[in-house]
């Protein structure tokens, strides 16, 4: 026996498929105008639907778009080694440089000055 016999009298997939069907009647007292008005009604409610829906889509795409393309801007001024906030940081750095050797050459120099002279006098030499 191969796949290709018929086994207890079924008949084989495609012969069953091929066949035509018959549209199911509606039962007797069904109002079957006013199931296809309320079916049509419901299509039309979901076509609505669904156009709005991609219009919601595609909004919400092109606000993720613009997002994007502001954020990517953004970055891009961020890693621009000309970008002004670098040059201020540089400058700022220079400065507090400056700053801090002023006060450890005054904070030195007031400390030497409040050393009495006979003091300076017998205290031991400093070698390098």
């Amino acid at each position: 026996m191969n796949n290709t016999q018929v086994t207890s009298g079924r008949q084989p997939h495609s012969a069953r498929h091929s066949q035509p069907r018959s549209a199911a009647r509606p039962a007797p007292g069904v109002d079957v105008r006013g199931l296809s008005e309320l079916l049509e009604s419901h299509l039309q409610a979901l076509q609505t639907l669904e156009h709005e829906h991609r219009q919601m889509v595609a909004l919400t795409l092109r606000m993720f778009d613009a997002t994007a393309t502001a954020l990517r801007n953004d970055l891009q001024a961020i890693g621009n080694a000309q970008a002004p906030w670098v040059q201020a940081l540089g400058e700022s750095r220079a400065l507090l440089y400056v700053a801090l050797r002023e006060l450890i050459v005054g904070a030195q120099a007031e400390h030497t000055a409040t050393i009495a002279p006979h003091e300076l006098a017998g205290a031991p030499r400093r070698t390098r």
